[in-house]
């Protein structure tokens, strides 16, 4: 494996984590109002809170991971790729959220099991994030597939 490739993967993972940890605050700001100003913490209500915050969040994630994570001339087709994957994994995030916020197995105060809840949602999410996002949606083209001035391929 090339030392380059690697030194480049781990500087694109932290990036992305970076990236994914600005997503994460969004979301919990997002999330946090909703429940504060609905009064409600737990269950079935979740899944309308996350998808507003996918909402706020999902086209911020895009453009920080395009221009600095993948560093793409991403196509409107990768940002519905994205966006899409987003989507999955939002909906995964929300599922999680729904069960966890109904557990409380540490009988935290709501506010604070939502919040721990939300979190550990996101972890759980995350890589699958990177992996799809580094080897599909900003795989960038090798020159094989790139044509020359005259329409052949390398």
């Amino acid at each position: 494996m090339n030392k380059s490739f690697n030194y480049k993967s781990i500087i694109q993972f932290i990036t992305y984590a970076l990236v994914g940890a600005s997503n994460v605050i969004i979301d919990l700001i997002v999330l946090n109002i909703l429940w504060f100003a609905s009064g409600m913490y737990i269950g079935r209500i979740n899944y309308l809170f996350k998808l507003i915050s996918f909402a706020v969040y999902s086209t911020t994630g895009y453009l920080l991971n395009k221009k600095y994570t993948f560093k793409t001339k991403a196509s409107i087709k990768s940002y519905f790729s994205y966006i899409s994957l987003l989507a999955v994994l939002s909906l995964m995030d929300a599922i999680i959220l729904v069960k966890l916020t109904r557990l409380n197995p540490f009988h935290l105060h709501r506010g604070m099991n939502a919040n721990l809840s939300a979190f550990t949602a996101a972890m759980a999410t995350g890589l699958i994030g990177f992996i799809i996002n580094k080897f599909i949606i900003f795989r960038k083209k090798s020159h094989k597939e790139h044509p020359n001035e005259m329409g052949e391929l390398h």
